[in-house]
């Protein structure tokens, strides 16, 4: 007899009255609990659609994904899938879909991982884990509200920001009122006064650090980026540091200084307009099939 015969006879037969959850986990455990290295979140993730009577294409509607994303899932074709928090969070999804325990899936996953990956999550070598894979756990509806939130906060802190530099502005370049009229002689014309000469320098002061300020601003070290949908970034200067990485909104913008060379990792490259040394960067020239680009500017 051979193993995967021996491997259904095996397989406990639920009663009639069984729900569908109970079928499902039960169709998925062969696939979970196989031994020799054979355990296989794929298979058991089909097994568990089939027990609830999804097809791929269904599964691929209630997830909002490609069939073809679907069909690579369930065959551990990592290859054709984008990087390691979006397959995670595929498969988080397809087993809440599909009544099954995320974690397990979650470990075999980890498993399929290249070490080399520096998205893996997990790695008991102490290798570096990228921010963009430390996001919470929860439903990406829920990661685009606090996306959203947070980007609204800081345009509110900007424009507040901009509000009190424009009074400030206002009130250095008010001309101040003259000083009361002293009695002089027609021919001895008063000199002007300590005070107006100390205004006079504060309001030239106040214009040359306002005129000196764009300058900081848009250094030639600068990356410039405009969103027109939802997108995660992450850029990482010279040393490695990093100095971006979130999600950001529609309709925001980030202005970027660091120390070049800059590696850059951008979802959704179509959505987002890149400018480096005051020039547009092509983003459809790095960007893979997935849309996700990934390109060094030096």
């Amino acid at each position: 007899m051979s193993e995967v015969e021996s491997k259904g006879r095996e397989r406990t037969v639920l009663p009639a009255g069984a729900s569908t959850q109970q079928q499902a986990a039960e169709s998925a455990r062969p696939a979970l609990t196989a031994r020799n290295g054979d355990a296989s979140f794929g298979r058991a993730l089909a097994a568990a659609r089939e027990a609830r009577g999804l097809s791929q294409a269904d599964v691929a509607s209630h997830l909002r994904l490609h069939l073809r994303q679907v069909k690579a899932i369930e065959q551990e074709d990592l290859s054709a899938l984008p990087e390691g928090p979006f397959v995670r969070g595929y498969v988080r999804s397809f087993a809440r879909l599909v009544d099954l325990p995320a974690e397990p899936l979650l470990s075999l996953l980890n498993a399929r991982l290249k070490p080399t990956d520096p998205l893996r999550a997990g790695s008991s070598g102490g290798v570096a884990v990228s921010p963009l894979q430390q996001a919470p756990r929860e439903p990406m509806s829920g990661r685009m509200v606090v996306g959203g939130a947070v980007a609204a906060l800081v345009m509110f802190a900007a424009f507040g920001w901009w509000t009190m530099r424009s009074d400030e502005q206002k009130r250095a370049s008010a001309p101040l009122e003259p000083p009361p009229a002293s009695v002089a002689t027609p021919a001895q014309p008063s000199a002007p006064s300590e005070e107006s000469q100390a205004a006079t320098t504060a309001a030239s002061a106040a214009e040359a650090a306002t005129s000196a300020q764009p300058a900081a601003v848009t250094s030639d070290t600068a990356l410039r980026l405009s969103f027109r949908d939802r997108s995660w970034v992450e850029i990482r200067q010279a040393d490695g540091t990093v100095l971006l990485s979130q999600s950001n909104a529609p309709g925001s913008a980030q202005t970027i200084e660091g120390v070049p060379p800059y590696t850059l990792v951008i979802g959704n490259a179509s959505k987002v307009d890149l400018e480096f040394r005051g020039k547009p960067v092509d983003l459809a020239a790095s960007a893979s099939r997935d849309d996700v680009a990934r390109l060094r500017l030096e």
